[in-house]
């Protein structure tokens, strides 16, 4: 369940978009664990998911349909980095994998990858989008998006 949260929060990261800020970096408030699993009940009570779903989820599986796509929208949504109009904003996304009391350099290459991740994955509707860019920064970042969630 932690590393489906950790996950999510990478992806969101990874689908900020092309290299835009909503114009809150400042004031982003990095979510909790508990926050994570809110956030992943809600989201799945939203989209409907089955339980057959939900347990996949838990064990990083995220099968690519639309149900799952929507999901893991969803859930970045809720994070507060990710919005169907915008896209996902990188910068929050790398505060968030980077905790609390940690400066970020959004410079650096792990920026980068959250960056590129998100302008290759622009295809479809706002929830696959979200998913792709999720899966491909989840991808090249598991190690990362797996401890960022367990925090």
């Amino acid at each position: 369940m932690k590393v489906l949260i950790v996950f999510l929060v990478g992806v969101a990261f990874v689908l900020a978009g092309p290299h835009h800020e909503h114009g809150h970096e400042g004031h982003y408030e990095i979510k909790s664990h508990d926050d994570l699993v809110s956030y992943r009940t809600a989201c799945a009570e939203k989209v409907h998911a089955t339980e057959d779903l939900v347990e996949k989820y838990k064990k990083w599986q995220f099968p690519d349909d639309a149900v799952t796509h929507c999901y893991m929208a969803c859930v970045f949504e809720k994070f507060g980095f990710y919005d169907a109009e915008h896209g996902f904003d990188v910068h929050k996304v790398h505060m968030q994998l980077a905790g609390p009391s940690v400066h970020v350099n959004h410079s650096d290459e792990m920026h980068q990858k959250i960056v590129d991740c998100a302008e290759s994955h622009k295809e479809g509707d706002s929830c696959a989008k979200a998913y792709h860019a999720g899966m491909c920064f989840m991808n090249a970042n598991l190690r990362l998006v797996q401890h960022s969630v367990q925090v």
